[in-house]
């Protein structure tokens, strides 16, 4: 890569990641569109800086960069054929879009290894989320976790270490097989109403509607619910609202609670993506 890195920057994962680059020698070129009022003049750019870039680092997700129009247009008109695109949770659009111009792109979100590694500092950011957030402790309290994927592992795992109740809910029964093999109480989402009784906290990390009306009426009003699965989450918000249960839904964990540790999994991932290019 001889030409210009050019790095959408929407959180401090990306200030770490536009340092680690630039040590290594990578002529890195920054747009800040952490403001909203400033990110059309930033995209608006990108149109110019593209004709140079070797390489586009789009955020995570990219649904962060404001007017997503705006980036689409850019993409289809000054996308030049050979420049690598990455980012994370890409659109049906963009993805149709890259796939029909033949640009490479990787999507950090569904690199294996990205995922490991990321479900690490995601669990932390969700358990610092709940220390801040859950009027309990986190000792003795009844905590369900939702999902039993890479994130619910890891938070349930963390959790459990720190003296919780772990109850796993889980759509497939492989799913709750391994959770119990981990020693866990491992349900289907029909036994959810009956294991909201009493729960402090509940970890949502699935990207479907499965913390429903049915679940969250029998929360106790002082539980707190947080959802971690991809916009709009997973969790009925208006329903938890209605019975005056705080739900909030936290993307980008990684990115708020450990953003240097998480530009290191990025850059490791980018190498990875640039290597296999240089092969075919």
């Amino acid at each position: 890569m001889n030409r210009q890195t050019i790095l959408l920057i929407s959180d401090m994962r990306q200030v770490y990641l536009a340092e680690i680059l630039t040590k290594k020698g990578l002529n890195v070129r920054c747009l800040d569109i952490r403001n909203s009022e400033t990110a059309p003049e930033q995209l608006e750019k990108l149109k110019s800086f593209l004709v140079e870039a070797d390489m586009l680092i789009l955020p995570i997700p990219v649904s962060k960069v404001p007017d997503q129009k705006q980036l689409n247009d850019i993409l289809n008109k000054n996308l030049i054929n050979g420049t690598l695109v990455l980012g994370g949770c890409f659109s049906k659009e963009q993805r149709e879009l890259l796939n029909g111009r033949d640009i490479h792109f990787l999507d950090f979100m569904e690199d294996a290894i990205v995922t490991e590694e990321n479900a690490v500092a995601t669990a932390e950011g969700a358990i610092a989320q709940l220390v801040n957030y859950s009027p309990y402790n986190i000792d003795e309290a009844k905590i369900i976790v939702t999902g039993y994927g890479c994130c619910g592992k890891a938070i349930a795992a963390r959790l459990k270490a720190l003296g919780a109740r772990v109850t796993v809910l889980a759509r497939r029964r492989e799913a709750r097989k391994e959770a119990k093999k981990d020693g866990f109480y491992a349900v289907d989402f029909a036994f959810g109403p009956e294991e909201a009784m009493g729960a402090a906290m509940l970890v949502n990390t699935v990207p479907a509607p499965v913390v429903t009306r049915t679940i969250i009426r029998e929360l106790p009003r002082d539980a707190y619910i947080l959802d971690i699965a991809s916009a709009p989450g997973g969790c009925d918000f208006a329903c938890a609202k209605e019975y005056g249960i705080r739900a909030d839904l936290a993307l980008g964990l990684p990115g708020k609670y450990a953003p240097k540790e998480s530009a290191y999994i990025l850059n490791r991932a980018i190498e990875r993506f640039a290597l296999r290019e240089e092969k075919t």
